[in-house]
């Protein structure tokens, strides 16, 4: 009986670790190469705007992100549609690229209605893939942290007591 519960407990920590990589693999184009990614839990809801045609659609509050660091060189040749992260003072924002210049561009929130300019030097990077599900998941964490830890704690000492208590030899009774 032991057995079965040790391998159903090694059954979900793997399928566990396989939704992450899943995720991680997702998030990055279909790739487990990391260098020069991002992951980041965005909180706000600019991003929560309608459906639009883009590689990276609108998405909302709670989302986890994978952006690509791009090498200054190369920020110049970001366009239109992409969502852009970049410095707004000590933050990092994340809108959408809705113009590009020689030296800038202009970006606008899906769920806003104004527009920022943003110099190169300030980019980040680009946001290459968003999964919900998996912020969602992480922010529910973030929030509920001490009661994610209580309930684990207590599943791990029932665990422990099942298989102390459960290992002893059942006692004979006398008739």
């Amino acid at each position: 009986m032991m057995q079965i519960r040790a391998l159903i407990a090694i059954a979900v920590a793997v399928c566990i670790a396989a939704v992450g990589l899943f995720t991680v693999y997702d998030l990055n184009g279909g790739s487990f190469d990391l260098s020069d990614r991002q992951l980041m839990l965005i909180v706000t809801d600019s991003m929560d705007g309608d459906v639009t045609e883009y590689e990276v659609d609108s998405f909302p509050a709670n989302t986890l992100v994978m952006i690509e660091h791009i090498p200054d060189h190369e920020i110049r040749f970001l366009r239109v549609g992409q969502v852009l992260s970049y410095h707004d003072g000590p933050v990092l924002v994340h809108h959408r690229i809705i113009q590009v210049n020689d030296d800038s561009f202009y970006v606008k929130g899906d769920n806003g209605h104004s527009t920022d300019k943003v110099m190169f030097s300030d980019v980040n990077g680009v946001v290459v893939g968003a999964n919900h599900w998996m912020g969602s998941a992480l922010a529910w964490l973030s929030d509920n942290f001490l009661l994610f830890l209580g309930i684990m704690f207590v599943l791990c000492c029932a665990i422990i007591l099942r298989c102390t208590l459960g290992s002893r030899p059942d006692e004979e009774v006398q008739p």
